[in-house]
């Protein structure tokens, strides 16, 4: 292991270690299965279809900070801000401010586009709020049992270690490094009732020479293009967007701004903790580690960019340094960070005696993975690594050479595995003499 001093104390990481042979091709099926299920669902049900209202589509570039999970912290602020300071809300508010619209001068999610996006809008939501029947509620339900589990696991694994089975694996495998991302789904709580997919903004109606988003006038006489729900809609003159909400000043608006961050705050303390224990001191595994360094830039870094747009009164849905080439930058490294714990954790996964996934090795993962109060003892048996270990039993009574067991006297028999328990009782019986006997055509020891 190699060992780093720091002036809280000492800590150690593990060198990178191969366990994984013994994985079987539907076991890694699972696992990979477990692993993404966190990350893909919160990108999936994090952002919309983007709304193109420019004949010009994004390149890959300009699509890939959507993807950063400060994108989605952010959007989900954003929405709760708008609905608080709403004058009045209805289906076009609804639509316009779910809606990614992408502009001939790039992502808007201003204000300003509830007017502006009007005249392509060619569906509304049936509702001013979500409908229980809609895919959005489902994913809310999805990704909000996913973060109440995160919660527990966690709170679970700070414990005295008497839950430790049923709570966050310390040295965790690779079926749950984006564990911990499923807080995203108690942040959405703030604004799940009024997230909805229910909308459509299209250019068909007009070619691809026609005017372009910015070029739209905003006076009294506009209509749009009505369908579907639009048909009807009252299609008098779109209000101002300075009439439709409320300044950021407004108190309701500031109180929410101060809070919308504690989740997050809570999480990096967590992660905190966990890198400096209150002891001094502390073992990780390589991808122990990995993740403990991801999660710490991540989660510190999205406070202090959402905090600092948050404490500046911005009000776009998408968060205003998208486009920049810092946050296409970070978001790379971010990216790059969750590869390299994907294959480091791969390398050191293996599976413990109660069928639980941990990167350390017998000593510390069996026991950190597997400890519930009842069982504090974890064993591996075996002719080569224990010889001083078996069972007992005391049956047959008579083995093939017509040895016969006495009163209170057992067999012990070479076990190879793994022993779940705990040491609870004193020695039973001294036993000096061990000889092989026969049990058909195995070899035993008594």
């Amino acid at each position: 292991m190699a060992e780093y001093e720091s002036r809280s104390g000492s800590f150690w990481v593990y060198r990178l270690k191969y366990q994984s042979g013994d994985v079987t091709f539907v076991e890694w099926c699972s696992l990979f299965t477990l692993c993404l299920a966190p990350l893909i669902a919160h990108i999936v049900a994090g952002f919309p279809l983007p709304s193109y209202l420019s004949p010009r589509h994004p390149k890959w570039n300009e699509r890939i900070a959507l993807y950063n999970p400060t994108s989605i912290l952010w959007r989900y602020a954003a929405i709760t801000d708008r609905r608080i300071r709403a004058r009045t809300w209805d289906r076009r508010d609804l639509a316009a401010t779910n809606a990614l619209f992408w502009t001939s001068h790039g992502w808007d999610g201003s204000e300003e586009m509830v007017t502006l996006s009007s005249p392509y809008c060619t569906r509304l939501p049936r509702d001013t709020r979500v409908n229980l029947f809609s895919t959005e509620f489902l994913k809310t339900v999805i990704v909000t049992l996913q973060g109440l589990q995160n919660v527990v696991s966690i709170v679970l694994a700070l414990g005295d270690g008497s839950h430790s089975r049923d709570g966050f694996v310390t040295y965790m495998g690779v079926d749950l490094i984006f564990f911990p991302l499923a807080f995203i789904g108690l942040v959405r709580l703030f604004c799940a009732i009024w997230l909805t997919d229910e909308f459509m903004y299209s250019m068909a109606q007009s070619s691809s020479h026609g005017p372009e988003l910015q070029d739209i006038p905003t006076k009294d006489g506009d209509r749009r293009v009505s369908h579907d729900s639009l048909l009807h809609e009252d299609l008098s003159a779109p209000v101002l967007q300075e009439d439709r909400f409320l300044p950021t000043s407004y108190w309701a608006s500031k109180a929410f701004r101060a809070i919308f961050l504690l989740p997050t705050l809570f999480l990096l303390g967590v992660t905190l903790l966990f890198i400096l224990q209150p002891d001094g001191g502390k073992e990780f595994t390589f991808t122990a580690f990995l993740v403990a360094l991801f999660y710490f830039i991540f989660l510190s870094t999205a406070s202090l960019i959402c905090g600092y747009y948050l404490a500046r009164g911005h009000t776009s849905t998408t968060i205003p340094c998208l486009a920049s080439r810092w946050y296409k930058a970070y978001t790379g490294i971010i990216m790059g960070m969750a590869l390299v714990m994907v294959i480091v954790s791969c390398i050191e996964t293996r599976s413990t005696a109660c069928g639980r996934w941990t990167s350390a090795p017998l000593d510390y993962g069996d026991s950190s993975a597997c400890s519930n109060g009842q069982i504090t003892d974890v064993i591996e048996v075996g002719l080569d690594e224990s010889p001083g270990f078996g069972v007992s039993t005391a049956k047959p009574r008579v083995d093939l050479d017509n040895n016969t067991l006495g009163d209170g006297e057992f067999w012990v028999r070479n076990f190879t595995g793994t022993c779940l328990g705990a040491f609870n009782s004193t020695l039973m019986r001294h036993v000096s003499t061990l000889e092989e006997v026969e049990f058909g055509n195995r070899n035993d020891t008594f």
